[in-house]
């Protein structure tokens, strides 16, 4: 509330928490009863359109604060007249204020502070599924369209922020979940595993938590193998309710799994052993920079800022330090299964071979992941899906947010979702 107040530059006062004190709102609650200041609420039976127009031409008994002012021109919105000035004192006096916020881009401090970030804000939000506790990121109206984006092997829903919010701008409704033992979601635990099924179990749990209408399914990496692997699924099971829920597939430098061999089988069960034997732990930090600049040595392109939010969400205080949060089983890749001996390469070509939604792949122009074959071969079971190269690496939600946004937004108007 107090927030709000700053927000709206109002004084804040104290009794806006106690609205039931005194002789306040308590005649108790009767047929008769009417909404604070409006008598006339009970003969209300229609809605009045021109209402929608009244913010253009009221009188505000004082000036807007300075973070309304600033949305209010970033929105491009008319504002209100102050009243006792005539409408050219106002304008002018309205503009110079505006002029100066902008140019300072700064909010003055106070005890309820506002975000002053991009708009608008991450929500997080948690679901229990087969007693994992996943915390979803969300982004945009709840109503909107779902764009749902899964992450790659060690990181975490928000790592999506920068193609989220402009998405969110424009209307869609964007979820990424911290999968399983990632970010704030719950650790693995004792008996069970991260294999790739498990993950493909939870997002269509997820799904079926958010939506019963068509969406579009974005995946990164290992989180665009997961992605491909439920729209083969869903789209060709024979479930009426279920078919054809992902109406658009956008697989963001996906990965194909390894032939495999005798030698990598002995060293995965080796490494399996070791860990159930001797858990790792995480190296702890002395502070939250210096967790940042460890995430910035593998993907350089993020920024500071990006880098020291995702930081924070993902380390806890530990010893004098911090620690990632994420379940340390992730670094084995042992669970996750993804090789040619507990995923066979074939099979997982079928799977990509039999995807029925339209699809579309985006590929970084330096990734040390897109090796030749493994393009030859996603070409020769996709030959409908439209292929697009970008400038960056494989973290291209990161190098090339701008571009990727633009692909999202063109599939989605495409396809009407």
């Amino acid at each position: 509330m107090g927030g709000l107040c700053q927000f709206l530059g109002i004084p804040f006062e104290q009794e806006l928490l106690k609205p039931y004190e005194g002789d306040r709102m308590t005649d108790g609650v009767h047929p008769k009863s009417s909404p604070i200041n409006d008598p006339n609420f009970l003969k209300h039976n229609k809605i009045d359109p021109s209402l929608g127009e009244t913010w253009k031409t009221i009188k505000l008994p004082h000036q807007l604060g300075e973070s309304a002012l600033r949305l209010a021109s970033q929105l491009k919105y008319e504002l209100p007249r102050e009243q006792g000035k005539k409408e050219g004192e106002e304008r002018e006096d309205k503009e110079n204020k505006v002029d100066k916020i902008l140019s300072t881009n700064t909010i003055p401090n106070s005890q309820f502070p506002i975000p002053d970030s991009q708009f608008p804000a991450m929500r997080e939000s948690y679901l229990d599924i087969r007693s994992h506790r996943l915390c979803l990121c969300t982004w945009g109206p709840e109503a909107g369209p779902l764009v749902l984006c899964l992450h790659g092997i060690l990181e975490q829903g928000a790592a999506w922020e920068e193609v989220a919010v402009p998405l969110a701008k424009m209307g869609y409704r964007v979820v990424a979940p911290d999968l399983r033992g990632h970010g704030r979601s719950s650790h693995i635990g004792k008996g069970n595993s991260a294999h790739l099924v498990d993950f493909l179990g939870d997002v269509d749990a997820i799904v079926a938590e958010l939506t019963d209408q068509p969406f579009i399914l974005v995946g990164h990496s290992i989180g665009s193998v997961v992605a491909a692997m439920y729209a083969s699924v869903r789209s060709t099971c024979s479930s009426a309710s279920l078919s054809q829920k992902v109406r658009a597939l956008v697989l963001v430098d996906t990965v194909l799994p390894s032939d495999g061999n005798d030698n990598e089988v002995v060293e995965q069960l080796a490494t399996h052993l070791d860990y159930l034997a001797s858990p790792s732990e995480h190296p702890v930090f002395p502070d939250v920079a210096t967790a940042a600049s460890r995430l910035r040595q593998g993907t350089p392109n993020m920024s500071q800022a990006l880098a020291f939010k995702l930081a924070q969400r993902i380390t806890e205080p530990w010893d004098g330090g911090v620690r990632w949060r994420w379940d340390p089983l992730l670094r084995t890749r042992t669970g996750i299964g993804f090789n040619g001996n507990s995923f066979p390469r074939a099979r997982y070509l079928e799977l990509l071979r039999q995807i029925q939604a339209p699809i579309t792949l985006i590929y970084g122009d330096t990734s040390q992941l897109n090796r030749t074959d493994d393009l030859s071969e996603q070409q020769a079971v996709m030959p409908q899906a439209k292929r697009v190269f970008l400038s960056g690496g494989h973290n291209l939600h990161i190098d090339a947010p701008e571009a990727i946004v633009n692909l999202i937004a063109e599939v989605a108007m495409k396809y009407e979702v």
